[in-house]
């Protein structure tokens, strides 16, 4: 009987309003509060539900009824008028049940204040009540933004959907007022900051959504704020079979959703948008992608975790040393194992632009088998191996696993499929060698190892980082050939200069990146001359990748709206080491700010590098993986004299050693008779290992010139 009554009153209140006042909305949600209800749940042993334990909602101040709000982040911040609610774009949205849903039979009203922080993946709600038309239904409405940023209203007449869209493309960061009416009279019409921008005649009756059960997730008799009430691929899906069919979120500040049961006038509706509101106050964060303190910093590893943004910090599971970050006090460059990327690591310049070379991928029946697919680091994790003055080794381990985290060549009866091992020896001239191991039940199938890929924040397209003639490639003989998108995109096979085995990136900043190949390891490279659309960049462009939480194997970028990347070409080359199950390639990889001149001189010390002799008999072993001089010491020594045959086609260009088994002693060095000053032109560390204890030295020293170099013990 309660019951009964409380709905009746309800009905009237609205109906009163709608009869007498034509100005209060069947509903309201201002946005300026939260209410918090805490559960304590206890659960027994095999219960496995996921307990909810923190219930958020809002009011509508129309009737004072309480709508939940779902999902992992959502946050009251300041808005347009006092405050707004702040959803995630992963997983936050309003939901309204039952007899709270406004209930009209014919003209209707829906406005909203929006900021938006990035565009939807595909189609998604500011306000919807409707049945899905595709399974024969035609009954309820939406008023949407879709993943271009346009505006759509769909109204259900007379046994099909109306659909009107709108051609504008609403801004970023930045409060806009949109309306949507329908009225038998004048038919859809779509409004923004105060102004009719699309019309559509339609002349039959508006049919109300009816209350059947349809979805898992959520009824079609609610009314949904910020989430699409069915899954499907996002907007420029490339390879479908390795994509999910997702639910699109909003990502944004909403603030005064308001629904009328008439149809507001053009002139009320300019009204609105012309009020003194606070637009100004748009309370969205910096989406820039983390990097740690700008600045030079003592060389050196720090196990650190950077945090994004808070909605997309809230999901993760991790503590206080997620990430892996190495600075240089030669520059405010930086080297990034962030799990917002799934560790592939990148060089980062002084002026933020972020570089990589990839990973190694494999392929299924559902495409890719790469950590880009790892969306929570399941099977990718990064550990520091060597951590001093001398040089930072990083070990990063990852599963070649698809979107769907099956392996890539898994064995039925063991379960191992593709693992990767890359260890990265990083020095504190900003070069490295990158030793990449593929642990594999079938090695020598088809897997792609090195890949130029520019990493963008939101805010950046891949023109905004890179020149139009991004890539040069050189031999050495000293030829090179430089590569321009401006026009038309390069061949894919150029062919030029013959021999290439040293690449660099021209980006937009002083620091480039750059890397290259053992002539003998017999390198060719390919210009990425696929899924460009130059109408919307010379290069190519997509956002499926980093950050991204959802199973996405390819997706366009309309916009700079997310974090996105582009690509430019790819190296192949042969094996450094081969086992029945395993393969070992080599690159050295850096940033310069030299010329090409330099960079072959670089080469010429990796690859053609001078012999060493200790006290004129014993020659030092040169280990190519790690681009440093080793010996092992059988007994103690004092003083190490080497002799350095270096020369223009051999040159010595700031080497590293390995001195196995020297202990704890510290040291001091002369080059060519001149003391070299600790901390600058002379580094060193120890290692310990399970054998002993080793010293590894660097040393800021470049000579073509056969050369000695004296290393005396402390005592």
């Amino acid at each position: 009987m309660s019951k009964n009554i409380l709905v009746s009153f309800t009905i009237s209140f609205c109906f009163s309003f709608s009869a007498f006042s034509q100005n209060e909305p069947v509903l309201w949600l201002p946005m300026d509060s939260s209410h918090i209800e805490r559960v304590e749940v206890t659960m027994v042993r095999g219960e496995t539900y996921l307990p909810k334990e923190k219930i958020v909602s809002v009011h509508d101040k129309i009737n004072g009824k309480k709508s939940e709000v779902f999902g992992k982040y959502h946050e009251i911040v300041s808005g347009v008028t006092n405050n707004a609610l702040l959803l995630d774009g992963y997983s936050s949205y309003v939901e309204i049940m039952g007899d709270n849903v406004p209930v009209f039979l014919n003209d209707f009203t829906i406005e909203a204040w929006v900021a938006l922080g990035a565009y939807p993946t595909h189609v998604c709600p500011i306000v919807d009540n409707k049945i899905d038309s595709d399974i024969g239904y035609h009954n309820g409405y939406s008023f949407n933004i879709d993943a271009l940023g346009r505006l759509s209203f769909l109204v259900a007449t007379d046994g099909k959907t109306e659909e009107l869209v709108a051609n504008e493309t609403l801004p970023l960061n930045q409060w806009t007022h949109v309306a949507a009416v329908y009225s038998q009279e004048d038919g859809l019409k779509i409004y923004i900051d105060g102004s009719v921008v699309q019309i559509k005649q339609v002349s039959a009756p508006f049919t109300p959504a009816l209350g059947i059960a349809l979805d898992e997730s959520v009824s079609n008799t609610s009314l949904l704020i910020g989430k699409s009430r069915k899954k499907s691929k996002p907007y420029g899906t490339l390879r479908p079979y390795g994509t999910q069919d997702l639910y699109s979120f909003y990502d944004g500040l909403i603030d005064e959703v308001k629904i009328y049961d008439y149809a507001l006038s053009d002139k009320i509706i300019s009204k609105i948008n012309k009020l003194d509101l606070n637009k100004k106050n748009v309370s969205l964060p910096d989406r820039t992608l983390p990097s740690g303190p700008s600045g030079k910093q003592k060389f050196g590893a720090v196990n650190t975790t950077l945090d994004y943004y808070p909605a997309w910090d809230a999901p993760w599971h991790v503590g206080d040393n997620a990430d892996v970050l190495i600075r240089f006090d030669k520059s405010d460059c930086k080297f990034l194992f962030w799990r917002g990327t799934n560790y592939i690591p990148n060089f980062i310049s002084e002026n933020g632009i972020w570089f990589n070379n990839a990973f190694n991928e494999g392929w299924n029946e559902n495409g890719s088998c790469e950590p880009m697919s790892d969306k929570r680091n399941t099977y990718s994790n990064v550990k520091i191996i060597e951590n001093n003055d001398a040089r930072v080794v990083v070990m990063w381990r990852y599963g070649l696993v698809d979107n769907f985290n099956n392996f890539a060549f898994q064995d039925p009866e063991t379960g191992w499929g593709d693992w990767v091992e890359e260890i990265y020896y990083i020095y504190p001239d900003m070069t490295a060698i990158r030793k990449d191991i593929l642990y594999s039940n079938a090695p020598r199938a088809a897997h792609e190892w090195q890949e130029d890929i520019m990493v963008l924040s939101p805010g950046q397209s891949p023109e905004d980082i890179l020149q139009y003639k991004a890539l040069t490639m050189g031999n050495m003989a000293g030829q090179t050939a430089t590569f321009s998108w401006e026009h038309e995109v390069p061949p894919f096979m150029p062919g030029e200069p013959d021999n290439a085995n040293i690449k660099r990136i021209n980006t937009k900043s002083k620091f480039k990146p750059f890397s290259i190949i053992r002539p003998i390891d017999n390198p060719t490279y390919d210009i990425y001359a696929g899924e460009i659309r130059r109408d919307v960049s010379v290069f190519p462009w997509w956002n499926h990748w980093p950050v991204a939480t959802k199973a996405t194997d390819g997706r366009y970028a309309q916009f700079s709206d997310r974090p996105a990347h582009s690509s430019l070409s790819h190296w192949h080359w042969d094996a450094f080491e081969m086992t029945d199950n395993s393969i070992t390639k080599l690159m050295l990889i850096g940033m310069t700010d030299k010329d090409y001149s330099e960079l072959l001189n670089i080469s010429k010390s990796w690859i053609s590098y001078p012999t060493i002799y200790l006290n004129g008999d014993s020659k030092i072993n040169y280990d190519q993986s790690e681009k440093a001089y080793k010996h092992k010491l059988l007994d103690s020594k004092d003083e190490l004299r080497l002799t350095i045959n270096a020369s223009q086609e051999s040159p010595l260009y700031n080497p590293a050693f390995v001195i196995s088994n020297w202990g704890r002693s510290e040291i001091s060095a002369t080059f060519n008779g001149k003391n070299l000053k600790k901390n600058e032109q002379l580094r060193y560390g120890f290692e310990e290992k399970l054998e002993g204890t080793d010293l590894i030295i660097w040393i800021d020293q470049i000579s073509y010139q056969q050369s000695e170099l004296i290393i005396t013990k402390i005592q």
